[in-house]
This record gives C-alpha cells, structure tokens and sequence, in this order.
C-alpha cells in the first residue's frame, strides 16, 4: 500500500500539472470503497503545492487547507474559488448543491468523487454511476493515463466581461428606459461584472443602488467584488455604504409592495422570479438591469429568454441584451464542464420552432423510469420541456424524477415532436393513527403536500385516508400553448389514474388560477406567507367528481379568503384577488344582496351617508356580485383589502381621501348600471 500510495501521489501531480497547462478541469471517480478512496486521496493531494480545497459532504480531509461543509450545502461556497473540490458521496447526494460546488472549481482545477453505491438499483443511482463511469476513473487495478491536452492560455481573457461592465455603467450613464439584459452560462463572470460596474459607479457618483435576487446568498459574489473595489467601504449583511453612495439588497416581494426608490435597480437570477415582478420593475425603474444564469443550480432561464424578454422588447424598444460566452474561470472547451451539461442536461437545445400539422394525432401515455433509463433521448426532451416552462426546474428535479416511485411521468407527442408532459406523485391512503398525529402537529410525513395540508389545516381526516394524486408541473411546447393541449393532457392523465381526488400546489398567478379553474379545480387553501424564490403565494386546487368533503373544503375557504385578504393578504395584487373570488360561488350569491342595503350603498355612491358607515356593505355586495361584473383593483385593495387612504393615493396617483371617495362613489355607481343591465 506504501508503494502504491507514493505512486498515485506521483500520478495525481502530473495530472493537475496537465490540468494547468491546458487551463480546464479534470474529474476523478474513486470506484472502490470510501476508506481506500480517502487513504489514496490523502496521499495524492499531500503532492500538491498550497492547494485550496473544498469538500462535499463526509469528515473532513483537509480542515487545515480549505472548507467542508454538507454534502448539500454547497450553496455556502458561492462567490469562492478552489483548486480541488472533493465529493464524499457515502454521506448522500444533492445534485443542486454539487452543481454549486463545481462553479468554483477554476481551470487547472481537479475533482475527486468517491462514495457513491454501484449496487443500488434505483434509477437515479443507475444514472449517476453511469455519469461517474465517464469520468477518470479510478480503482484498485489501474489508473486512467493523464490526458494530454494542447497549451491553451484563455485565463486573462476578460473581452467580453469587460463590455458587459461598460454596458452596466451605460445604463446609468445613458437615456432612460432603456434596460440591459444580461445572460450568461456558469463561469462566465457575470456577478462580477456586476459587482466591478457597481463599484466603478459609486467611484464615480453618489447613488442609490438596489440589487435584487430569489436569496440574499445568491447575490454575496456581487457584494464580495463590489467591496475588493471600494476596500474602504463600510460593508454588513446585504449593504455596502461607499462616501455618500450605497448598494443595498432587497427582497423581491418587498420592492413589489413598497416600491422604495433608487438610481439604479439590478435584477440577478431575474429567471427565478414571477414575470409579473419582472413587469412591474421595468414600469417603476427607468434604469434597471436584468442578469440571470441559463444553466445553473438556481434553476434555468430559457422561459425566462422566451417570455419576459419578448415582452420587454415590445415596451422597451431600445433595450439592450448582453450574452457572455467566454469562460474565465476555466477554458472553453472545458471536458468537466461538458460532462456536467451531459449529466444534468443543462446543454440540450430547445426546438422552439415545431412543423405543425392538425392532421397529425397526438398520443398520451405515461413513461417508466426504466424507459427513461434506456432511451436518454426521451429525458432529454422531456426534460427541455419542464426546463423551458418553469423557472425553478433544476438538477435536483432530474434526480426526484428517477429517484421516487410514486412519481409518474406522462407525456404528449406526436410522431415527430414531444408536445408536453405532467409530473405527478401518488399521495394519500395514510393510516388512521398517522392522521391523528398530523391533525395535532406531531407528524409530517414527507411526499403527501396536499393529504396533509387538508387534514391538518381544514380538519377534513378523510382527504389523508383517501387516494390523491398531486400534478406537480405541467409543461406544454411554446408552439403549441393556448390551444388545449394542457387540458388535454390533464384530462388523458385522469382517465387513466384513477384515485378519490386530483391536486395541485403552486405559486399562484392569474394565469394559472384561471387554467386550473377550467379544468374543475377549486381553490380549497391559500398560503399566509410569500415564497421567497417566486414571491408567490402557494395555492391548492383540487379536483372531484366523487368525494363529498369538498364542498365543505370550498365553503371553508370563502370567509378564509375574506378575512385574509384584509390580514396576510393584505398585499394579494388585485388580479389574483379577482382571479380567486371568480372561482368561488358565495352561499347568496343567486339572491344578491337585499334591496334596502343596495339602496343604501346607491345613495352613498350618489353622495350620500360616509364610507365608514356603509363599507361593511360595499364589502358584503361586492363579494355577491363579483361573478356578474368586472370589480376595478381600487375597490378590491380599499374595499375587500381595507388599505389605508394614504395608500391607495400613493398607489393609484390620487391626492388624499376627497379624490380617492370620489372615484370610489362613481365606480360603485357604474356597478350597479352595469349589474342592472345584466339582471334585466
């Protein structure tokens, strides 16, 4: 073992010395037991000069020459750079959170993964060992020779990453209303680049600068090169005060309701956030910057390329779009990185454009893991489909899909194109016992989302006893959206799955409400709390031809509704408070509310009574007869929200009460005409 261990020592210095002169990454895989891997690693990496080494997951090598943190916690590396990073993989495995890990290996840069368990059958397991499989691999017997590889010096290549900073400037320095898209890959410099402009601007000029992102971790690069810049600047969590300027993080939701205003707003990881936040700070900041990942751990950005900057180029004809190809944290033709797109399929090309033909049918059937298993060109498809539609589709996603049996996977094609796909899991069909020790808070098993939030937030037991299938994502081709095949698919889905009832948990939009409320979902559960990536509320729809705790589920959510939209939904945006009272049927809404309080609040929208007085009736009338008419967002947010005066002027432009009543009692009188002319 002495001999053997010296020479892989010997071995493992001439290949980080080919790995530096080529400036890419090589990847190891130890296929053999985790100790024999950890005796041989400590001896090849004791033949390193200084290295900085990172560690996933495992006790710790190196503590004395680097970091070790959870095998899923790589997330905590960001903004860092490593000469080796090390997997453990006998302490588990999070795709996203290795994905993270490998950004900050830099070219020259050597992986070593060791730990994983060949004999388990799972298709996830059978994926990953497959993966692993191309790399280096190393064993008992023999050790790969080192690849030899042309000299190519690519480290101080910083063309591109130097436009995209005089381009961030410009936006200050520039007309107004003219916003930067900036994309890149992973490693192509681009939080730096913001960070560099950030700094060269509060040189330059005191300004206000707000930067924005899913997390507060998620932009610490932008900070760390901001600061490396301005080392005098007074630097705490989430702000970076330089003289007289200031670089200040603030959460999505919050800049969506407070508005706060500032010289420049800088949007990261824009492709993790609603469109509607996207919209709204182009409208409200006319000079603003939009940088997101393609591919990347947070999730990936092609709906992000097709949707939001469609739209902005339409209001915005002036913007500006920005792509970083170049690496420079590792060569262009990186082999670990190819390897890492292939593996996660992060580098499948989408078909934007389909050869449509009516004529031709469409099939849906549901696909096996081990179908997926043998045909990678499926997954890929598939894959490129949830990829393209949903923002916060990342690698983990992949691994969830192979990894749960209770997770179906059911598509639509047709003989030359795959149209959609559904995810859903299997919930439901827990014992008596368990279900008491949910209602009390004791218990939360994992994979039963809907079952446990009906059983232990509505008290309704029988939802958890009974058979539920959960749609996680639906996924429909640009091409061919709008057109039903959504439906469609979801209908083929339900004929052929048969439980006790359907769900669907979701951040919810206007958009999505109305869909899933064409399809006989009803909302039964509304978050109190925003989710922090999409600033979203989480919405649960659910869908039944046969059980009877639904109606009382619905009947449960109208005064829920009613009363949060005055408490944790205080801050609802008006489309979704419209998109949620259209799908409910309030107990009197066939005999609209009785003649003399109609009498009254027609009066008071002639000038008569005070608001004060008769609110509690606008409130009670509006909510009867919000199915017959189109309700304006300024009596949703004061009447139904009970926002301030002060608020709703600041909102809407109005000068105080005087005018905001003003509108109110017109708006009411046009209700009523109109609610009439309907009734006759």
């Amino acid at each position: 073992m002495v001999d053997l261990t010296i020479q892989f020592g010997e071995y493992i210095k001439q290949l980080k010395s080919s790995a530096c002169s080529s400036y890419c990454r090589l990847g190891l895989y130890f296929q053999a037991e985790a100790e024999w891997s950890r005796t041989m690693l400590k001896q090849g990496v004791s033949q390193l000069e200084n290295p900085m080494i990172f560690q996933l997951g495992g006790p710790a090598l190196f503590p004395d020459l680097g970091q070790s943190v959870a095998y899923n916690q790589g997330q905590r590396l960001l903004g860092q750079e490593c000469d080796v990073l090390v997997c453990d993989c006998s302490s588990g495995w999070d795709a996203n959170s290795f994905s993270a890990a490998l950004g900050t290996l830099i070219g020259g840069g050597l992986l070593f993964i060791f730990g994983h368990d060949e004999s388990v059958f799972r298709a996830d397991k059978r994926w990953l060992t497959r993966a692993l499989q191309q790399l280096l691999v190393i064993n008992k017997q023999n050790w790969p020779a080192i690849p030899t590889r042309d000299l190519v010096d690519q480290r101080h290549d910083f063309t591109q990453q130097n436009m995209a900073v005089e381009q961030i400037i410009r936006v200050v320095e520039g007309h107004r209303k003219r916003p930067l898209v900036l994309t890149a890959d992973r490693g192509r410099g681009k939080s730096s680049a913001l960070g560099i402009a950030v700094a060269r601007l509060m040189l330059s000029r005191s300004l206000s600068i707000i930067v924005t992102a899913p997390t507060l971790a998620a932009i610490a690069p932008v900070f760390d090169f901001a600061q490396r810049l301005l080392p005098s600047g007074q630097h705490s969590k989430g702000v970076l005060h330089y003289k007289t300027s200031v670089l200040r993080y603030l959460p999505p939701d919050e800049i969506q309701r407070h508005r706060p205003s500032c010289d420049l707003l800088l949007v990261d990881e824009a492709a993790a956030l609603p469109l509607s936040f996207l919209q709204l700070f182009v409208e409200q900041y006319p000079r603003a910057v939009f940088s997101t990942t393609i591919h990347g751990y947070e999730g990936c950005g092609r709906g992000f390329t097709l949707k939001f900057q469609h739209w902005l180029k339409q209001v915005r004809p002036q913007m500006r779009h920005v792509h970083l190809e170049q690496p420079i944290r590792w060569a262009a033709d990186d082999p670990l990185e190819a390897w890492h797109r292939k593996t996660f399929l992060l580098d499948n090309e989408f078909e934007f454009e389909l050869t449509h033909d009516d004529s031709e049918p469409v099939f849906y059937h549901a696909v096996t893991k081990q179908e997926l298993l043998d045909q990678p060109d499926v997954l890929n498809a598939v894959f490129s489909l949830l990829v393209n539609a949903h923002y916060q589709t990342s690698p983990n996603d992949l691994f969830h899909l192979l990894a749960d049996d209770h997770i179906q996977l059911f598509i639509a094609r047709n003989q030359r194109h795959y149209l959609g796909c559904l995810l859903a899991i299997r919930e439901g069909q827990l014992d008596h016992k368990l279900i008491e020790q949910i209602q009390l808070g004791k218990r939360r098993p994992k994979g039963h989302l809907a079952a446990i939030t009906i059983a232990n937030q509505l008290g309704i037991s029988q939802a958890a006893h009974q058979s539920c299938w959960r749609v996680m994502r639906i996924a429909v081709h640009p091409a061919r959206q709008k057109q039903g095949l959504g439906s469609a698919l979801l209908r083929h889905f339900i004929e052929v799955n048969p439980c006790d009832y359907i769900a669907t948990s979701f951040g919810a939009t206007a958009e999505l409400i109305y869909f899933w409320q064409q399809n006989q979902f009803y909302p039964i559960k509304i978050g109190s709390h925003r989710d922090q990536a999409s600033g979203c509320y989480s919405l649960l729809m659910v869908y039944s031809q046969q059980v009877d705790w639904l109606d009382e589920a619905r009947k449960q959510f109208i005064p829920y509704l009613q009363y949060a939209l005055k408490d944790t939904l205080h801050a609802l945006e008006p489309e979704l408070v419209r998109a949620l009272l259209n799908t409910v049927v309030l107990s009197n809404h066939e005999k609209i509310a009785n003649t003399s309080l109609q009498a009254l609040i027609h009066r008071y929208s002639l000038g008569g009574a005070n608001y004060e007085s008769v609110a509690v009736w606008i409130e009670q009338w509006l909510l009867d007869i919000f199915h017959l008419v189109q309700v304006s967002d300024l009596l949703i947010v004061k009447v139904l929200q009970q926002h301030s005066w002060q608020s709703c002027a600041l909102r809407y432009g109005y000068t105080g009460r005087k005018q905001i009543e003003y509108v109110l009692r017109q708006q009411l009188n046009d209700l009523i005409a109109d609610l009439h002319c309907k009734l006759k």
